[in-house]
């Protein structure tokens, strides 16, 4: 097996297909990325692969502020090689998604790796996905996110995108990707959307890869609280179907 290969443990849809994504999760907690393929099963066309891959032991195991943001790209620039200038085991994707939602440095090291190659894959992070989805359906996004300390950190990522005046916010709920379960933490993030929902939200975002499986019935949920539809955006799937459309159409990065 390639360098590559032998650090994927998990794919959905045929080998041979035309269009190849690469999901990595910067985390170490291989049981976030492994939520993430049936979500993602249900959905991927016949003509999509997606291989899956986690961070190893060193890296955080949930990723809770920029500090663990920097060092899940440390930890994954040295097991993906990624400052080895002769590296080619990425060539062949499409796309390549970090699925962490911030603005992880990991994304600007896989463009700087695959820059030069002769077909380079798309980098997307699931931030930067969900937020381009969420403003084709509504005016103003909220984001319901983990812990607290995310809620400046958005904001200062949304104002650096020029993006403020489509953003009413972002509400943290206490908890973080590991403990992302139980009635708990549902009714948590359905107070938090409602808040933002009153403070001009039209559509949530999730601000944690580790809820995509939450989206539906986040959804269900909030639009029965406020009588009305309330798009909910998990930036995994969006930055998978983002992916694939810039395939379809052909399209290479212009780094």
């Amino acid at each position: 097996m390639t360098s590559l290969e032998s650090k994927i443990h998990s794919s959905i849809g045929s080998p041979s297909s035309p269009i190849e994504i690469l999901l990595i999760n910067p985390n170490s907690t291989k049981a976030f990325t492994l939520d993430l393929v049936p979500v993602l099963k249900k959905s991927i066309p016949s003509d999509v692969l997606i291989d899956f891959l986690t961070a190893p032991e060193s890296a955080p195991r949930s990723i809770n502020d920029n500090h663990d943001c920097a060092l899940s790209t440390t930890v994954c620039e040295e097991y993906l090689n990624l400052n080895n200038p002769a590296l080619t085991f990425l060539e062949g994707y499409s796309c390549i998604i970090v699925a962490c939602f911030s603005q992880h440095p990991l994304v600007d090291s896989l463009k700087r790796a695959v820059k030069g190659q002769s077909r380079p894959a798309v980098i997307l992070g699931i931030l930067d996905a969900a937020i381009y989805s969420a403003m084709g359906l509504g005016g103003k996004f909220g984001i319901v996110t983990t812990g607290q300390q995310w809620e400046p950190l958005f904001d200062e990522a949304i104002a650096s995108m020029g993006l403020s005046s489509r953003y009413s916010g972002t509400k943290g709920t206490g908890f973080d990707a590991v403990s992302l379960h139980g009635s708990e933490v549902s009714d948590i993030m359905i107070k938090a959307s409602i808040e933002l929902v009153k403070q001009g939200a039209e559509v949530i975002i999730l601000g944690c890869g580790g809820m995509s499986n939450m989206r539906s019935t986040l959804e269900r949920d909030l639009c029965e609280k406020v009588g009305r539809r309330i798009p909910v955006i998990d930036g995994v799937q969006a930055a998978v179907d983002l992916g694939i459309g810039y395939a379809r159409m052909g399209i290479a990065p212009a780094f």
